[in-house]
């Protein structure tokens, strides 16, 4: 009998997906979203859960777990190109759980909503042994500009928004004890890309598009494998974080492999046609942030990172639930 160690998060999650009853609805389990038919648009639905015991180290303060729980929750919504509409939170707490620690998790929470123009209207309360806070966010976006995981087609290029490696960094900081808060930030304080993620919608350039919580190259995978088609990455290209470049040259530890696999960075990962790149780039300019070409989609199913002139086939060694990778 296999178990969810055999199977992983993914592999799981088709298997539900493969026995619950198909409903009316125009996206289904396996995009960062579920979207409903609402008249001209389509409502979008997500739901992301945290536990004390993977999610929130030690010297994560209360605040700092409100606002990490609203902003995962929002960037599945930013990655479909989606205004909030607002969040419900459940929240799973020990019964010996200070009144401090709730008003303080609550302003963190609140803060982040109201941050992206959202609220927090409802959810619920229960004692639980450990925390355990599970959020459920809803957007619109018009159905014309919904970017969905799907439609990757060989001849696109791959694009990211912002930096890769800020939550490495935090990571490294925080097992390195480093007091650096700018550090830390990146790793506790993700920041959704909604304004991003509604430009780019606008455009209408979006061939496919996912939120990156899992990493690069987990995230290149999955949409390998719901598209059918294959990447090739360059490896210079990619943006790296500058507080990753911090930690650069430190003994064992590779800036390229972290930004890559390490995941936690909530940047948005696209294709788009390669003569819109340019309209794409001054959208995200518009926004304060940046976009950055860093490769392309093949018609062959493989993943290929090349660096100095040699290409390799790229691992996938991003996070996984329930499954034992070889990780950083």
């Amino acid at each position: 009998m296999k178990k969810l160690s055999d199977l992983g998060e993914r592999r799981a999650i088709q298997l539900i997906s493969n026995i619950l009853s198909k409903g009316k609805i125009a996206v289904g389990i396996g995009d960062d979203c579920a979207a409903f038919e609402f008249g001209k648009d389509y409502l979008l639905v997500t739901t992301d859960m945290i536990s004390e015991k993977t999610h929130i180290p030690k010297v994560m303060s209360p605040w700092q777990i409100g606002w990490f729980i609203v902003a995962i929750n929002l960037s599945d919504i930013a990655a479909k190109g989606g205004k909030p509409l607002g969040l419900v939170l459940s929240l799973g707490l020990p019964k010996n759980t200070s009144e401090s620690f709730l008003k303080d998790l609550m302003r963190g929470a609140d803060k982040c909503a109201t941050q992206y123009n959202t609220t927090i209207v409802g959810g619920d309360t229960k004692e639980n042994n450990e925390i355990t806070l599970c959020g459920t966010a809803f957007g619109l976006v018009k159905k014309d500009e919904f970017m969905s995981r799907k439609g990757a087609k060989p001849g696109d290029i791959v694009v990211v928004t912002g930096t890769l490696g800020k939550a490495a960094a935090g990571y490294y900081a925080l097992k390195n004890n480093i007091r650096n808060r700018e550090m830390l930030k990146g790793f506790l304080e993700p920041i959704p890309r909604i304004k991003e993620g509604m430009a780019l919608a606008k455009t209408k350039l979006a061939t496919s598009a996912m939120d990156m919580s899992d990493g690069l190259s987990s995230s290149l995978y999955q949409l390998q494998d719901l598209n059918k088609v294959g990447f090739e990455i360059d490896k210079e290209k990619i943006p790296l974080s500058s507080m990753l470049l911090k930690i650069e040259g430190k003994q064992g530890f590779d800036v390229y492999d972290h930004a890559i696999h390490f995941g936690g960075d909530y940047e948005l990962l696209l294709t788009i046609p390669q003569n819109s790149f340019r309209e794409a780039q001054k959208t995200m300019e518009k926004t304060g942030n940046s976009l950055t070409r860093i490769g392309r989609v093949t018609k062959e199913t493989k993943i290929l990172i090349k660096s100095n002139g040699k290409t390799q086939v790229l691992e996938n060694r991003g996070y996984e639930h329930f499954i034992k990778r070889k990780h950083l």
